[in-house]
């Protein structure tokens, strides 16, 4: 099939009355010109334009093809626009996934304001803390905790954090408060279900020295949310990404317990399926996810 840049000398050559004057608006050499309008009229096994020296001439299949080429044209330069503008146009859906406690406690008002700016976009909202496939569900990004795995997909980092032991006021009360990580064996853990097994080896460091300690617990679930709430009650210490209970220590609903030690890298991400542009809907996001955590931490 011929291509659209050669389409385009034709038709152009056509209007001007003129193959060089053709050539020189589309910035190509003449003979560049004369060889494609000669491939162009070897492909289709006819002759299009008569030349002469003063002027070139239509054939009657030149005159035919030009008129239902330039038509055609006209169509591929409209589809064009129609992607250039969404292309640079904040607006359609926008699918995500991230995880349950990260939604309800700062991303759900972050993307209700970022509706508000860009009322043309919509959201599908896939709250949960398993660990879904982009491209099977389909995804454009999730917003996942951890170092990336997959390495068929990319990621970008917006937040380094890292986790945080708390306890209810109500709970630390009653159980006392651990001052090391070798305390916690003596307290109620509560184990977030992941990668198929209970996470009950907390991880913790001090200048050079590191430890990980066992933790016991009655109550282990993969909903990050259910632990965040079992906390809340007092039912248990928790091991969370700082970002998930930030709220809730400025209010003093929970307390940070072991202060003077740092506890497991929770980077967060946001993950997208495979390489290649994004649309500039998903690039905004994500540009205004990352501002709106520099603000808030």
């Amino acid at each position: 099939m011929p291509s659209a840049s050669d389409l385009r000398l034709f038709v152009e050559a056509a209007r001007l009355g003129s193959l060089s004057a053709a050539a020189r608006r589309l910035g190509r050499t003449p003979a560049a010109a004369s060889a494609t309008l000669k491939r162009l009229e070897a492909e289709l096994g006819v002759r299009l334009i008569e030349r002469s020296t003063r002027a070139l001439r239509l054939t009657g299949e030149g005159a035919l093809y030009r008129d239902r080429v330039a038509q055609g044209l006209v169509l591929l330069d409209e589809a064009e626009e129609v992607l250039r503008r969404q292309r640079d146009e904040v607006a359609g859906e926008i699918r995500l996934a991230a995880p349950v406690d990260l939604v309800r406690v700062w991303l759900r008002s972050v993307l209700d304001d970022f509706q508000a700016r860009h009322p043309r976009v919509s959201f599908t909202l896939l709250a949960g803390d398993a660990m879904r496939h982009l491209v099977s569900e389909p995804l454009d990004l999730a917003i996942r905790y951890g170092e990336l795995a997959d390495s068929g997909l990319v990621a970008r980092r917006l937040y380094d954090g890292r986790r945080v032991v708390v306890g209810a006021p109500s709970y630390l009360a009653r159980r006392g408060r651990p001052a090391q990580p070798s305390d916690l064996p003596a307290h109620n853990c509560l184990a977030f279900f992941t990668h198929g097994a209970p996470h009950r080896r907390w991880s913790f460091r001090r200048g050079r020295r590191a430890v990980a300690v066992q933790v016991p617990g009655d109550r282990t679930s993969d909903d990050g949310g259910l632990i965040r709430e079992w906390a809340l009650a007092g039912y248990g210490l928790a091991y969370k990404s700082e970002l998930d209970v930030r709220a809730d220590i400025a209010a003093g609903r929970l307390e940070p317990i072991l202060r003077d030690w740092q506890g497991e890298l929770s980077p967060l991400n946001a993950v997208f399926p495979g390489s290649g542009p994004r649309p500039v809907r998903v690039r905004r996001l994500v540009d205004y996810v990352r501002e709106r955590l520099r603000a808030w931490t």
